[in-house]
């Protein structure tokens, strides 16, 4: 294929066309066209490996913004997606990533723009706290541009993924800061279970210091869960309110099952929790027969005036409150786990415990994030090396004092006899 002249609106170019035996059944003539011959021909030569690779051009042109909607809706119909994590992917699509490279075609995306979409939303500052954008959240909008293309490339949009680490020419570290990990000494536990006697939120807050479970397994339980007679709970269900856009439709809250495998963990409830449970009890008795024909009954242990799964709006506000009238340390609602898995460790509760107690999935994630609060652990190691090897001897010490471990002298092999083969016949 040789280059050719065409005359466009006046101007003279040089063109080349593309062969049929590179373009689908049915697809119309393709050329191209640019000033100069080698232009044209880098050009020709570039769409041709587009079309042997298979790639869909016609989709590859359409922006980065359509693009991500098309993949928000991929998530929204396709199984094995919870609907938050759905939520979350579209938060940052829309708050994040389109407003930076929301107007690019999608196969002009490269990882130079990827690496300043990264640098414009570490000077981004939040509406909602106003601070930077945290490491964290950089780095989960940059995870799911990365599996939005990735989708593009399954597709045959694009070629490569210019998100991936691999395609990345300009690889910037996405670090995140270590942040110390917030919660109540023993002195302030007792100091904040005093303040909270008599709220309307105690049995709430009683239960995530004593206990240690999530905020959304807290507000899943149901009353059939507890077992106050046996001091006992069973964690079935996690409650997840949703973030339903202006207009939308669809449930304000969602009922499913706990986090991970070990989630579902049945845990012994110490005295305080349950007198608190049954004055909760007591309390919610009154409040369903004020609420009448209102109440629905949905057996939720923590619900509003009519019975309806809490809207913890109030109640985190109300605890933060009562931190400050309290002289304590602002701390988050969450930070009562951490507070739970601090007590323990204080009083020497073995790690594996306290992971099936958090119903972590592995005593690897309790360790990781709480294995720095265990205070001395490396100079019991040291004790145990002094136990094991002995003092170090002085120059006073006589080799009669000195006394070592000796390994016991390895038992004797049984000498192994190798017959001839014995022929046969």
């Amino acid at each position: 294929m040789k280059p050719y002249r065409i005359k466009r609106k006046g101007k003279q170019y040089w063109a080349m066309e593309i062969p049929n035996q590179y373009l689908a059944d049915g697809a119309p003539r393709q050329i191209v066209i640019a000033t100069t011959r080698e232009k044209v021909e880098a050009r020709w030569m570039s769409r041709v490996k587009e079309c042997q690779s298979g790639l869909d051009t016609k989709a590859g042109k359409m922006t980065v913004s359509a693009f991500l909607d098309e993949f928000l809706e991929r998530c929204q119909l396709g199984e094995g997606i919870e609907r938050s994590t759905f939520e979350d992917y579209r938060y940052q699509i829309k708050n994040n990533i389109e407003p930076v490279l929301g107007r690019l075609p999608l196969n002009k995306l490269s990882p130079r723009e990827v690496d300043q979409l990264i640098q414009t939303l570490r000077q981004k500052v939040s509406k909602r706290t106003g601070k930077k954008l945290a490491p964290k959240t950089i780095r989960y909008a940059h995870t799911v541009l990365r599996c939005a293309l990735q989708l593009a490339v399954d597709y045959s949009y694009i070629a490569v993924n210019p998100a991936s680490a691999q395609a990345r020419k300009s690889k910037i570290r996405l670090q995140s800061a270590f942040v110390p990990i917030r919660f109540f000494t023993p002195e302030q536990s007792q100091q904040f279970l005093h303040a909270v006697k008599g709220n309307r939120y105690e049995a709430l807050y009683v239960l995530g210091i004593t206990t240690g479970l999530r905020k959304g397994e807290l507000l899943g339980l149901k009353w059939p869960d507890l077992d106050l007679d046996n001091k006992r709970l069973t964690v079935h269900h996690s409650l997840q309110f949703t973030r339903r856009r202006k207009g939308e439709e669809g449930p304000r809250w969602l009922l499913k099952g706990p986090k991970t495998a070990g989630s579902r963990r049945t845990i012994e409830l110490p005295a305080v929790a349950v007198e608190a449970l049954q004055r909760h009890q007591d309390v919610q008795t009154e409040q369903k027969a004020l609420a009448g024909a209102e109440w629905q009954d949905l057996g939720f242990v923590f619900t509003s005036g009519r019975g309806t799964p809490l809207d913890t709006g109030n109640a985190l506000h109300r605890f933060q409150k009562l931190c400050a009238e309290a002289e304590l340390p602002k701390i988050r609602f969450y930070d009562l786990r951490h507070t739970h898995a601090s007590l323990l460790i204080h009083e020497g509760v073995h790690p594996k415990k306290i992971a099936e107690r958090l119903g972590h999935s592995s005593i690897r994630l309790t360790m990781d994030t709480y294995g720095h609060l265990f205070d001395g652990s490396d100079r019991e190691s040291a004790e145990t090396m002094d136990r094991l090897f002995g003092q170090t001897r002085g120059p006073e010490d006589s080799p009669e004092e000195l006394v070592l471990p000796i390994a016991p002298a390895p038992k004797p092999r049984a000498r192994i006899l190798v017959m001839p083969h014995r022929k046969t016949g």
